[in-house]
């Protein structure tokens, strides 16, 4: 029996086309670093360092094993930082359909699709808008021009807060449960998707402003350093070619991006949103589609499935 493709698309993933650019972007963020190996690799190849700095093989292969094992904790806590993130971002996406969902259930059709009623749901949306603006701190001009379209139809300043926000929600609600649009079970129903959601918004609020300490990203910075001079240092004292030399040096690099994958992934909001950070802007668009249909269509150029190039 023939199998047929269906019209949502295949599941994001990292085509082999664009390991090479994804390569590039992780050594343009290095760019400092790979400027200081150089300098340290010319300084080794040429002799201009002193061979009384060098310590036995012995000494470096446990400096390399206690490398190993610090990035790999390192890494597996920026993994898990970045999961749940996206998990929390899932629940943010899962709360905003259930809040549409249960206004339709409570709602008559006229009212729902009344200035009134579609302001609701626009609460929804310029929330999780507003949350994606203050987690990174930035944002595209034409989405801010979307975000300003919502709160000016609900009435409030551009320079609205994400607790303004919530709170004008809430109100909402009891003028809701005041006007008997909603009897109490209604009003329950909204304020537990409300809490949701602020759980959700306080999880990634917590990953945002409480990256790992300072002094372990400090430590496994300068262990994983002077392990990689120790190795150059031996690859060349040990008398061996040019291009066993190079083959150190490119052995100090992959433990040098290892390093720094985990440092950058650590950070799932930075401004990089196309190789470290979650598309929140994809997301965001996901939810805005989802609950208010075409009024999102102008901002559909920042959706992308593609883990490259999404932002």
């Amino acid at each position: 029996m023939p199998i047929k493709s269906g019209p949502y698309g295949d599941p994001p993933r990292t085509a082999r086309r664009d390991y090479f650019v994804v390569l590039l972007l992780l050594l343009w963020r290095m760019r400092y670093d790979l400027l200081l190996l150089a300098v340290i690799g010319t300084l080794i190849l040429t002799e201009t360092v002193a061979t009384n700095w060098k310590q036995s093989g012995s000494l470096v292969s446990i400096m390399g094993i206690t490398v190993s094992i610090f990035i790999g904790f390192r890494n597996t806590q920026a993994i898990g930082r970045w999961w749940e993130a996206r998990q929390l971002w899932g629940a943010i996406v899962n709360q905003s359909r259930n809040w549409t969902d249960t206004l339709t259930s409570l709602l008559p059709e006229e009212e729902l699709m009344s200035t009134h009623g579609r302001n609701l749901v626009r609460y929804q949306v310029a929330m999780v808008w507003q949350l994606n603006f203050q987690l990174r701190n930035f944002y595209h001009h034409d989405l801010r021009r979307f975000q300003d379209y919502l709160l000016e139809n609900l009435g409030m300043k551009p320079t609205t807060t994400l607790r303004q926000l919530g709170e004008a929600r809430a109100i909402a609600v009891r003028e809701l449960y005041e006007n008997n649009k909603i009897d109490a079970r209604g009003r329950e129903q909204l304020m537990d998707i409300a809490r949701a959601t602020v759980d959700a918004i306080g999880g990634l609020e917590r990953i945002r402003n409480t990256p790992l300490p300072a002094s372990y990203d400090v430590f496994v910075r300068m262990l994983s350093w002077i392990f990689g001079f120790q190795l150059l240092l031996n690859f060349k004292m040990d008398g061996t070619s040019f291009v066993g030399s190079i083959t150190g040096i490119l052995l100090f690099l992959g433990f040098l991006m290892a390093e720094r994958i985990g440092a950058y992934v650590e950070g799932p909001f930075d401004e990089d949103g196309s190789t470290f950070a979650l598309p929140l802007n994809a997301i965001c668009l996901t939810i805005s589609r989802d609950l208010l249909g075409n009024e999102s269509d102008s901002c559909l150029h920042h959706f992308s499935k593609d883990p490259v190039r999404w932002t």
